[in-house]
């Protein structure tokens, strides 16, 4: 198992699985300082110093002599880490009618968007990419309607067959863009060797987990934006959507849509219902608040009356008693 780190670019992450595995873990870097649990470091010289990303396709695409005693080999991007021994992932990936194996992309559908996400992301020259995109449109459209594979874990035999077709792979990481996941499938699809396509959540699975980034030195893996390239993406990007649509015409058959016509007009009608009761509730509501103002009017004035009536008998009774006293005195 092997991995490339230039530049700094990220940490490398200590393996658990190396303790109980019998395969060697190799880590090629330019940096004499690196080191980590489990990990064998081999110096190597990055093939354009100035381009320190395609730097490390050298090793990751086309391997190193260092790889030449091995039958099998295990390629991981840095910030994978294995959840089992490298050669259990062999066992389980590698078939024995295949050379190669690699993960299925799990969260894009074409090689288009692939391309669609690089320009979004500023990963790399934009006329660069729409260079290269439309160079695919005309001599590889098969490649940009192919799902496309991620390149995080890659297992390859040591063949002239996974040779060729990595050379081709390298050739297109050289004359097009540094992402070499827009580039992967030309060498699957047209580099003459045999591979299987593995599907498993690039992020999360009973073999990996990714990414887990320690230390990386991001800006290393952005370009320069430049507002330059061909409308081949938005055309694909509408023909992807007139596709959609044509589907979803298709899936509506007329019964289907009749009836949802029917179904939209009664509820129309119900609403109109309910709102003609809302709207009767209110005036019932108000003609309500109105008889209650009238009967608290009368209330009020009904007390004052009996107010008055209390008054007036008790002045009555007072006037009551003055003169039965006066009698009684007049009969004394």
């Amino acid at each position: 198992m092997y991995t490339v780190l230039l530049g700094g670019y990220d940490a490398l992450l200590p393996q658990p699985t190396s303790d109980d595995s019998s395969a060697d873990f190799i880590c090629f870097t330019d940096d004499d300082q690196l080191a980590a649990d489990g990990w064998r470091t081999v110096l190597v010289e990055p093939r354009f110093p100035q381009d320190l990303h395609r730097s490390s396709r050298v090793y990751k695409i086309l391997g190193h002599e260092a790889l030449a005693e091995y039958d099998v080999t295990l390629c991981v991007d840095a910030t994978v880490v294995l959840r089992r021994a490298p050669e259990e992932i062999v066992q389980d990936w590698l078939d024995e009618d295949v050379d190669m194996a690699f993960a299925a992309h799990s969260f894009r559908k074409s090689v288009a968007e692939e391309f669609d996400e690089v320009v979004r992301l500023n990963y790399d020259d934009k006329a660069r990419v729409h260079e290269q995109l439309v160079d695919y449109s005309l001599a590889y459209p098969d490649v940009l309607a192919a799902r496309p594979h991620w390149g995080g874990m890659i297992v390859r035999r040591q063949s002239e067959a996974v040779d060729a077709a990595m050379r081709l792979w390298f050739d297109h990481v050289l004359r097009y863009s540094r992402r070499d996941q827009l580039s992967l499938m030309v060498a699957l699809l047209h580099g003459g060797a045999r591979y299987r396509s593995i599907e498993i959540d690039n992020y999360d699975s009973p073999f990996h987990e990714w990414p887990i980034i320690r230390g990386r030195k991001v800006a290393m893996g952005k370009a320069a934006a430049l507002p330059s390239g061909p409308l081949s993406a938005e055309l694909r990007r509408a023909l992807a959507r007139a596709e959609e649509l044509e589907a979803e015409l298709t899936s509506l058959d007329l019964p289907t849509v009749e009836a949802l016509q029917a179904q939209v007009a009664a509820l129309q009608a119900e609403a109109l219902v309910l709102e003609g009761r809302i709207e009767a509730g209110n005036r019932d509501r108000i003609q309500l608040a109105q008889v209650i103002d009238l009967v608290r009017t009368d209330a009020e004035m009904l007390q004052g009356a009996l107010a008055e009536a209390r008054g007036f008998r008790g002045a009555v009774g007072a006037l009551s008693e003055s003169l039965r006293a006066k009698f009684t005195r007049t009969d004394r």
